[in-house]
């Protein structure tokens, strides 16, 4: 209901209260109007249906005095500067008018007021909670794209694209190498969308059983299958009405992509072991680090479940095709980390520059901000308030040009650096380590295991 044009009165007289919704509907007033007699009642329906204007008394509670709509007057604010609120007293002294102003009310007026004049403050606090709302979501929209560092010609249009897509509802293909940001895209789409009041979800096969998989995306009833002892909702009805982003799509087993495919051209789905149908209404982001065209042609996507889930494609650049960005990310980087963890280093020397720049990062941007971290963790150590090369540390094997390692050994190499690292940060605990690096905890099990066979 927020986003109706709701309006809300709170008097502890009640009779009083009936009496101006009567009258301000009689003058004209056509918006749903709420009554609450007490505070506590009055946040409870702000709460609930985010009015854009609230008339309220000034002594909502005699034991109190005034105090009390100041009080109430401030709650209100605090939960949503963007509401204009109306204050009405008996009492009537230029002194509390003043005060209440002082307290962000838009307008103070004596009881009983005149309805005309009320009526016309209501409708135009309308427009300015209107604006003010409208405001604050484009400011929201900008800080989507913030995070999208860089100011090359490659960054600059995948930031139009991020745009575009996010303008329409089409099922939308991103790819990009490891590390690259493709899930920092997929929620930049989200959040400028208009799907942005729904829940963004984010989901890896990992290489899981087709049970499991179907399982974790449709959920089950039950003892739909063995280990299944309880109901449970699944990640489709989670994103209903919100954005699913589905990661690393050609690990997706076939046969889901098949229910997928249903899913999409009917808007329903039925969970494993249920005999109804449950309504979704979702928009479908997938990715890949891999050649998708490729994955294809290996039967390990199927071409009807790609044609119908890339009505759109958007390509991020490997960093190394955009070195001209690392300067500004290495800055953006080194900046998040001061802020939250209060590191005194505050920049980056131009020998430091030079050797990020040097480098291929195979790792892509995830690297990038491991190693800038590194970097600043050590130049604090020394006592240093700027990073020198010197304090970058790359593995020899990733510095070496004429290492035999394939591409895919120094991008796992990397993860596995990555995750110990976190590993390290959150004391050997694997799912904070997992959420610090945005990734699922199996994947994040998996390339630990790999290491200890």
């Amino acid at each position: 209901m927020s986003g109706d044009q709701n309006i809300l009165l709170i008097d502890d007289d009640s009779d009083a209260i009936l009496s101006l919704a009567r009258a301000l509907k009689a003058a004209g007033i056509t918006h749903p109007i709420h009554i609450a007699t007490n505070k506590e009642q009055g946040l409870s329906l702000q709460h609930e249906y985010s009015p854009q204007v609230i008339v309220q008394d000034l002594c909502i509670d005699e034991a109190i005095g005034p105090e009390s709509g100041f009080e109430l007057l401030r709650s209100i604010l605090n939960h949503d500067s963007t509401c204009r609120v109306i204050v009405l007293t008996g009492y009537g002294t230029p002194e509390l008018g003043v005060t209440c102003l002082k307290n962000g009310a838009a307008s103070f007026l004596e009881k009983p007021p005149d309805i005309s004049h009320l009526s016309a403050l209501i409708l135009d606090g309308i427009k300015q909670s209107d604006l003010r709302r409208n405001y604050e979501q484009l400011s929201k929209d900008s800080v989507s794209l913030t995070n999208i560092i860089g100011e090359s010609d490659a960054i600059k249009k995948l930031r139009k694209e991020i745009e575009y897509a996010a303008s329409n509802d089409q099922p939308l293909l991103i790819t990009g190498e490891t590390g690259t940001g493709k899930g920092l895209c997929a929620q930049a789409i989200h959040k400028l969308s208009k799907r942005s009041k729904g829940k963004y979800v984010r989901y890896q096969p990992n290489f899981s059983t087709p049970d499991l998989v179907n399982s974790d995306l449709f959920g089950h009833k039950k003892g739909a299958f063995t280990g299944a002892d309880a109901d449970r909702s699944g990640l489709l009805v989670e994103a209903d009405t919100g954005t699913l982003f589905l990661d690393e799509i050609d690990e997706l087993p076939l046969e889901t992509q098949v229910s997928l495919l249903g899913v999409l051209q009917e808007k329903s789905f039925r969970p494993l072991g249920s005999n109804g149908e449950i309504a979704s209404d979702f928009r479908l982001i997938c990715a890949s680090n891999q050649d998708i065209d490729q994955c294809v042609s290996e039967k390990k996507v199927r071409q009807d479940f790609y044609h119908r889930i890339a009505h759109a494609r958007i390509h991020i650049p490997a960093l190394r095709e955009r070195k001209q960005d690392i300067p500004l990310l290495a800055e953006f980087f080194l900046e998040k980390l001061r802020s939250a963890e209060k590191v005194s280093v505050i920049s980056l020397e131009n020998d430091a520059i030079a050797k990020l720049q040097a480098y291929n990062w195979p790792g892509n941007i995830r690297e990038l901000q491991a190693i800038v971290e590194g970097g600043a963790y050590k130049a604090q150590f020394e006592s240093r308030v700027s990073i020198i090369a010197d304090d970058l540390m790359f593995t020899p094997k990733k510095l070496s040009a004429d290492s035999e390692a394939s591409f895919h050994d120094l991008v796992e190499d990397f993860k596995l650096t990555l995750i110990e690292e976190a590993l390290a940060r959150h004391d050997g605990n694997q799912v904070k380590a997992a959420i610090d690096l945005q990734m699922d905890r199996s994947t994040l099990r998996r390339i630990v295991s790999r290491k200890e066979q």
